[in-house]
């Protein structure tokens, strides 16, 4: 069924919500789902809300990739993270489909938070230079595994590139649309070979890139009035609400 086809409130509500996923994922590269699918859901069948995110994510990301410029550059910087989260998702989908997910993901929401808190402290993690690529191997093969299985690819991604002490707010928005370009194209290419992304959908996901559009270039003018301090407290925001998610997530599995 086309998104075109349900009420006028309901389209306006899933353009709003889009526009709002657009808007701070504008502004602070990450957070789109996170607000946009639980908004959605609140109109729409959650597999539907969710499904519906496959244009505007793939789009969004594409945009802020060339948008931030030098991708070859941030090819070269982070290839072993890149290899590692193709990998980590081959293996989170095809070998571990016997795994425990409500555990998984009640053990990695916690981590997540902790983590989080002890980043938000004098004794905060930071990755040196050095370690920047053994760093992002370990961290993205984990995001990989963690993706495959639940489709959160993002925390443990947020992690590693808050963890680099030389990657400002920009490089971050970069860096970070880079990763979930090769994570997402995936999820989408199964979701269409299983069918649940079908003709229909399709249509209606494409559309709601329209607002995601507008809500971009807002959050984008935002973010270049926004402080490094700032905008990594907010990051921060952003990757406790991730592992807040993942423990709801955990806990609506029935038994």
């Amino acid at each position: 069924m086309l998104i075109t086809e349900y009420s006028p409130w309901i389209i306006a509500w899933c353009a709003l919500a889009m526009a709002c996923g657009g808007f701070i994922k504008g502004a602070l590269g990450v957070g789109t789902p996170l607000l946009t699918v639980p908004m959605m859901a609140m109109v729409l069948p959650p597999q539907m809300a969710v499904v519906m995110m496959a244009m505007p994510v793939i789009v969004a990301n594409l945009w802020q990739v060339k948008d931030a410029g030098h991708p070859g550059k941030t090819l070269i910087r982070f290839w072993p993270a890149l290899v590692a989260l193709l990998l980590g998702t081959w293996f989170g989908v095809k070998v571990l489909k016997g795994i425990d997910e409500r555990m998984l993901l009640y053990v990695v929401g916690i981590l997540v938070i902790c983590f989080t808190l002890l980043q938000a402290s004098p004794r905060k993690i930071t990755i040196p230079v050095r370690w920047e690529k053994v760093g992002g191997f370990i961290f993205c093969s984990a995001s990989g595994i963690i993706g495959g299985l639940s489709s959160m690819f993002g925390p443990m991604m947020i992690l590693y590139l808050v963890s680099i002490t030389n990657l400002n707010k920009n490089e971050f928005v970069g860096t970070i649309s880079f990763f979930y370009i090769i994570a997402v194209i995936p999820w989408v290419l199964v979701m269409s070979a299983l069918g649940v992304l079908n003709t229909e959908l399709a249509i209606s996901s494409s559309l709601l890139v329209i607002p995601l559009c507008a809500g971009l270039i807002g959050g984008r003018a935002i973010r270049k009035s926004i402080e490094e301090a700032l905008f990594k407290k907010l990051v921060m925001v952003i990757l406790i609400v991730s592992g807040l998610a993942m423990l709801w997530r955990a806990s609506s599995f029935t038994a």
